[in-house]
């Protein structure tokens, strides 16, 4: 995976701007109507609702945004994946993928691999020279 480029975020964040405002006219439709009826130009309390109505959209859009992710992580895990991957696909560590999801049925195998056997000092011991260690 790699990440976007700024053309690319630039790109998704118009598009989602896009979205949200198509949302926050829908949702603010049957309000503005009454409003439009009384005067062509959109006045401050007009403008206010629409970004009001846009915010509301936004956040539903981030709260849905939220569980998809979530779900994918899920599925990821079903076909395999640890926390070191999760993290790495939102830019995380693998303890912040943990604390993220604490949940979810990472296989034990899979957390063994992750973890240093009792009283090693892992790879520091080969790489600093610590007495018993392979390196010393």
């Amino acid at each position: 995976m790699r990440d976007l480029t700024p053309e690319e975020r630039q790109e998704l964040g118009r598009e989602l701007s896009a979205v949200a405002a198509n949302w926050a006219r829908r949702l603010n439709a049957s309000d503005m109507d009454a409003l439009r009826r009384a005067d062509h130009e959109q006045s401050y309390t007009e403008r206010m609702r629409t970004h009001l109505a846009r915010m509301a959209a936004g956040e539903q859009m981030r709260r849905l945004l939220a569980d998809l992710v979530s779900a994918s992580a899920e599925d990821a895990v079903q076909c395999g994946a640890g926390y070191p991957e999760l993290g790495a696909a939102v830019g995380a560590s693998r303890q912040a993928a943990r604390k993220r999801w604490p949940n979810l049925p990472i296989s034990k195998r899979r957390a063994n691999e992750w973890k240093q056997p009792p009283g090693s000092i892992g790879w520091a011991g080969s790489h600093l020279g610590y007495p018993g260690s392979p390196g010393a």
